[in-house]
């Protein structure tokens, strides 16, 4: 049932495809990819510390994208801070007031299945701190990091080195984080 409904998640996210202009600076194609891939990886069972990777990237990407339309209407100081945040909180909220996101509790009491581990002696399942919460900060942090990384190199060479660079750099840094995440929650 959950790969119907997944598939059905999908094929709507493909359908709004085709209503995205051909060329933004940080696009919705980018943003319904990485909903696609976090539907198919729930849907596969894939561990919550790296959906909430491709969850964090969904919100770095939209923020950023809608700060640059934004941006054309009206500019405030640390505006795009604002926005990525705004976006984190408008989707964690809601998971955690639908039971997605674990409550400290729970997590405490039911570390190896709630929690992140693998930091040292003590981990992460010992502050209370769920999988699926800490891969969304570390997706968010890190995808937003990278396309401010992509940003600069552009503004040092006065231009993109080579097409879609915000994209391969987003594309790599999600690559080295699942693989960290899926050693790290290996058992």
């Amino acid at each position: 049932m959950k790969k119907q409904i997944s598939a059905f998640i999908v094929l709507i996210l493909m359908a709004g495809i085709t209503a995205i202009p051909l060329a933004s600076a940080h696009c919705p194609l980018c943003t319904t990819g990485a909903a696609i891939g976090v539907g198919f990886a729930r849907a596969y069972g894939v561990d919550d510390s790296i959906v909430g990777l491709f969850l964090g990237a969904l919100i770095a990407s939209t923020a950023l994208w809608f700060n640059k339309w934004l941006k054309k209407k009206v500019n405030f100081p640390m505006q795009e801070l604002a926005l990525v945040v705004a976006s984190f909180l408008l989707l964690v909220i809601p998971f955690y007031y639908a039971g997605l996101i674990t409550n400290i509790d729970m997590v405490k009491s039911m570390p190896t299945h709630h929690g992140m581990t693998g930091f040292g002696i003590l981990g992460l399942a010992d502050f209370g701190v769920d999988k699926l919460l800490f891969g969304t900060i570390i997706g968010t942090l890190a995808i937003w990091g990278i396309f401010n990384l992509s940003d600069y190199v552009k503004k040092k060479n006065g231009k993109v080195i080579w097409p879609y660079q915000g994209l391969s750099f987003m594309v790599v840094a999600l690559a080295l984080l699942t693989l960290i995440f899926w050693v790290m929650t290996r058992q």
